[in-house]
């Protein structure tokens, strides 16, 4: 079964970019740069006008990982909020224990296909520093733009207790992109492996453009260094997804908090 996804309320969610663009922020803060780069910054951030193709492959019960999940961050809520209140009984402070979650019949979970091939685009500012003749002789400013993102994977999505999970499983083949097989059970959609790394790598291809000084197109060192830095970032973002996205990591939208 497949059907269509209403892309234009992502594409008018600034609050859904800004959270994008800070936690890509942060992780290219976290990570170590090498020598020849440094200030790597997500400026720009677009979902673009083409939506992704969704088959539905699958409906269940959600995995026990997303109940436990949940369950874990009461029982912390439940404790932090017990040492704030330490001698106090719950009636005296008025603060109620939050209980854990259970199955409900409402709780559901799809396996879905997901293909895209579309007009996201990423733009990224850096700085190229040229260690030659000495260390940081000269630094550059670049204008990194990301695009022609394609992907073609299996995704979970489970609906509990008003939280929705979202994970990818692992790479479809698909005969643009690649010829990665898939990774499942034959007898039903459990994975064989927890090591993301073997059978995920999310971004199948990008296309990165790089603006520097007209002055700087004809230098060899310049550009092998440029060359080295497209595909620094190449890596890093698909690290960065199969890190935030690849089973067993998921993304929690806790629509609870509204």
């Amino acid at each position: 079964m497949s059907f269509e996804i209403d892309w234009k309320k992502l594409t008018s969610d600034q609050q859904l970019n800004d959270k994008i663009k800070e936690g890509l922020n942060r992780y290219f803060k976290a990570i170590q740069l090498p020598s020849y780069v440094s200030g790597i910054e997500l400026i720009d951030f677009g979902f673009g006008k083409i939506s992704p193709n969704v088959v539905l492959r699958d409906i269940s019960s959600p995995l026990q990982d997303f109940y436990d999940a949940i369950n874990e961050e009461i029982d912390e809520e439940n404790s932090i909020s017990d040492e704030n209140y330490d001698g106090t009984s719950s009636d005296e402070t008025g603060a109620e224990e939050r209980q854990h979650v259970e199955r409900k019949e409402s709780d559901v979970q799809f396996l879905m296909e997901l293909e895209y091939k579309g007009d996201i685009s990423l733009t990224l500012t850096a700085e190229l520093v040229l260690n030659y003749p000495v260390e940081k002789f000269m630094t550059l400013p670049l204008k990194i733009t990301i695009s022609s993102i394609g992907l073609h994977s299996l995704c979970l999505i489970s609906y509990v207790s008003r939280q929705l999970f979202v994970s990818m499983l692992c790479d479809v083949s698909d005969p643009i992109l690649d010829d990665v097989d898939c990774v499942l059970d034959p007898n039903g959609p459990v994975l064989l492996t927890n090591r993301p790394f073997e059978r995920i790598s999310i971004i199948r291809s990008m296309k990165i453009e790089t603006e520097i000084g007209d002055q700087y197109k004809e230098d060899g060192s310049t550009l092998r260094s440029v060359n080295q830095l497209e595909e620094f970032i190449k890596q890093k973002m698909k690290d960065f997804l199969r890190k935030e996205l690849a089973w067993p990591s998921w993304v929690n939208l806790d629509f609870n908090e509204e």
